[in-house]
């Protein structure tokens, strides 16, 4: 009996082993599952991102190609843009020329007013003047007039006193004469 439970002993430490083995590797095995599910899980994001990675790569090419058309299209804009910036100088040069020109022009205007209104200032004064000069001409005038016809007055008025003073001077030579005898 030694030997049959020796056997037995033996049968249910080999089946002990066999058990836990089984267990060791259900573990493993239930390890290995869950690395599986996270590997697929990896697998599904890596193929996202290698579709993405795809339609990136499709973008970058078709950024590379528009890099290239607009690289193409940058030579002649260079250009106009160059043109453009130089019409832009030439122009604003001539507006600050303008605007030196009207500056000057603005005095010029300035000291023209000035002048005019001084010549008018003067013309006022020689308008008054005129007016005090045609007065004091009027009022001339006038005297004048009183003075010829006062001079015409006394000129009759001598004409017909010079017979009336010649009888009188022929009166007084009589009576000086009748004086001295």
């Amino acid at each position: 009996m030694h030997n049959a439970a020796a056997a037995d002993f033996l049968a249910s430490e080999g089946l002990q082993r066999l058990i836990h083995e089984k267990y060791e590797i259900i573990f493993a095995r239930d390890q290995l599952l869950a690395q599986q599910e996270q590997h697929i899980a990896r697998l599904s994001e890596l193929e996202a991102k290698a579709d993405e990675a795809v339609v990136l790569e499709a973008r970058l090419q078709q950024s590379e190609e528009e890099e290239v058309t607009l690289s193409q299209e940058i030579g002649p804009m260079r250009v106009i843009f160059d043109e453009a910036r130089a019409k832009w100088v030439e122009l604003h040069n001539v507006v600050l020329a303008a605007i030196e020109r009207e500056a000057t022009s603005t005095e010029r205007v300035n000291d023209l007013e000035a002048a005019l209104n001084s010549k008018i200032e003067e013309l006022a004064a020689v308008w008054e003047k005129h007016a005090q000069l045609e007065e004091k001409y009027r009022k001339t005038i006038e005297h004048n007039r009183l003075f010829s016809s006062t001079v015409r007055n006394l000129d009759v008025t001598l004409k017909s006193a010079r017979p009336t003073r010649k009888n009188l001077s022929a009166e007084v030579t009589q009576l000086k004469e009748e004086l001295k005898c």
